[in-house]
């Protein structure tokens, strides 16, 4: 039993460092691309693309905020998919709705994440099913404009990191019992992938 409690609590804490991680990852890799592209064509330009070329990726990322607020029970009261006003590209207003127990707390840390989910998920359906249909140049760049734009803007931003700490004890707690009732193995099977085949396989290089 002892053995189980303590593989709970390990896979818990590997599943609630996994998004923080990819985000993360999301941010390094986005500071290297602009800071190229800095380095190429000057620190206006890249800044320009970060915070307005890259509008589509703003738009994608309110709206995987206000699509899993409204799925788990939330109320968008206001939306602003591109406005810039300093930092800030845009933002969803909404309000959670006390549907059970805990409900508030896993819809903060949900609405949160989602940009980083459905950004790394739709990036990963473009470059899979759709551009190996693009015979065209221009249908190449086009796309690639976009997949550029959805990772970019992948990121947490600070706000997204504050809310989504409300949530995460009671997620904690949630993800502990699961792993416990089931048993599931999270380190495990982290450790044994096969994660070059993985990268290849969706890199389409295998």
């Amino acid at each position: 039993m002892e053995q189980r409690l303590l593989t709970a609590l390990m896979g818990t804490i590997c599943i609630l460092l996994v998004i923080p991680a990819v985000g993360c990852l999301i941010h390094l890799i986005r500071t290297a691309i602009l800071r190229v592209i800095g380095q190429a064509v000057g620190g206006e330009t890249a800044w320009f693309i970060a915070n307005r070329a890259t509008f589509l990726g703003v738009v994608h990322h309110e709206c995987a905020h206000a699509l899993v607020a409204v799925l788990t029970g939330g109320k968008v009261e206001q939306m602003q998919l591109f406005h810039p006003q300093g930092d800030q590209l845009g933002c969803v207003i909404w309000r959670p709705r006390r549907l059970y127990p805990g409900a508030c707390a896993i819809q903060y840390t949900l609405v949160s994440i989602a940009p980083v989910v459905f950004g790394c998920c739709n990036v990963y359906l473009l470059w899979n099913n759709v551009f190996p249909l693009c015979t065209r140049v221009w249908q190449m760049l086009l796309l690639g404009y976009v997949m550029l734009s959805i990772f970019i803007q992948s990121t947490m931003s600070r706000q997204d990191v504050r809310v989504a700490a409300k949530g995460l004890p009671v997620c904690a707690v949630i993800i502990f019992a699961v792993l416990l009732v089931t048993g599931a193995d999270v380190c495990a099977w982290l450790l044994h992938t096969d994660w070059q085949g993985v990268l290849e396989h969706v890199l389409g290089t295998a």
